[in-house]
């Protein structure tokens, strides 16, 4: 492969929100050109160690069901032990399909430049572009703002429960933001209440950044990849409407205009080619897992309908849960799924012009 343009790239020339990725440092991890340590690049070592502590303190988190303690879980716990978890693991199968196709992932952003069509009639079209760009930076806006909305509400929803609705009792853990069996007694575990708090919540914080940063990356490209068909539709279109044309050049610069859109055309359908051979792992597995993460969230959105809750912990647990897990998921899984339905819409499409 040739080298990626995309070092030059900034980003009023790219239809993604590329500074949001460059402010967290995800952007920077794929680059070949950034700072190293032991010849790895710094931001993806960075990454690594900070995957590999993270995966160790939900090891922790979980060794409390490998021994006998002193008080029980209720299955609304277990399910979200389970949805952490799984969520966790899923994350980092992504990060690590990522790491391993960097070089792919370069030369795919090639696709979000706005002269990524060289023919005349897309060129002309370049405010079709402009405008998908900015209603890209609004989604992208949008996304970032609802993550961090849940991030906070899962991370002060168990002060709220602590400090205004839950029964004080001996035998009763304090609520944390995944109630995760640590391997020690109840009294120590509350005494102590604060440091696994803040474990619970750096889990979380980085857990939601890098979905955050890996939905950011991959819807942006996918909905580009889509508006460049859309060019493509309209200049195709075009062809043959231009009223300047001398009457004796009608064949030949059609034929040329033709030509030069069709070269644009394999373009493009060469990284979508790459684009659905780096994401075709991370959606089926995120398909598999996340289906699997509804049922759970749902069942326990259910048992605490039915709990015998005081109204106040109903309530906080309803939103927690229902409106900042269920509908996560399902939002996450609606935007995966209609962006591939209209990728392969715009796909056949083409084969039908062509």
């Amino acid at each position: 492969m040739e080298p990626s343009p995309m070092t030059t790239f900034d980003n009023h020339t790219v239809a993604i929100d590329l500074n949001i990725l460059k402010q967290f440092g995800f952007y920077q991890m794929f680059e070949s050109n950034t700072k190293k340590i032991f010849g790895w690049n710094v931001y993806r070592f960075s990454f690594i160690i900070l995957i590999a502590i993270i995966q160790c303190l939900i090891a922790v988190g979980n060794f409390g069901f490998l021994f006998q303690l002193n008080d029980t879980i209720n299955n609304i716990d277990l399910f979200l032990i389970i949805f952490s978890n799984s969520f966790n693991y899923l994350t980092v199968w992504k990060v690590i399909i990522l790491m391993f196709k960097k070089s792919k992932i370069l030369h795919l952003l090639d696709v979000t430049d706005l002269k990524f069509l060289k023919s005349k009639h897309c060129y002309n079209n370049i405010k079709i572009l402009y405008k998908h760009r900015n209603k890209t930076l609004q989604r992208t806006k949008l996304y970032y703002n609802f993550c961090v909305l849940v991030i906070i509400q899962w991370v002060f929803y168990p002060i709220v429960i602590n400090s205004f609705i839950a029964n004080k009792n001996d035998n009763q853990r304090l609520e944390n933001v995944i109630n995760r069996r640590y391997p020690i007694a109840v009294d120590i575990y509350n005494q102590y209440y604060a440091l696994f708090y803040v474990i619970e919540m750096i889990i979380a914080i980085i857990s939601i950044y890098l979905v955050l940063m890996i939905d950011i990356l991959l819807l942006s490209i996918g909905w580009a990849i889509n508006v460049q068909y859309e060019v493509l539709a309209v200049a195709f279109e075009n062809i043959g409407h231009n009223v300047f044309r001398k009457d004796n050049d009608y064949d030949v610069d059609d034929y040329k205009h033709f030509k030069s859109i069709l070269f644009d055309h394999q373009k493009l359908d060469l990284k979508v080619k790459l684009y659905f051979s780096i994401m075709k792992p991370i959606v089926l597995m995120h398909v598999a897992v996340s289906s699997g993460l509804i049922i759970m969230l749902s069942n326990s959105f259910i048992m605490i309908l039915l709990s015998t809750e005081s109204f106040n912990h109903t309530i906080i647990n309803i939103f927690k849960i229902g409106v900042f897990g269920v509908f996560y998921i399902c939002l996450q899984l609606f935007l995966y799924c209609s962006l591939f339905d209209n990728i392969n819409l715009n796909r056949q499409l083409w084969n039908i012009f062509l």
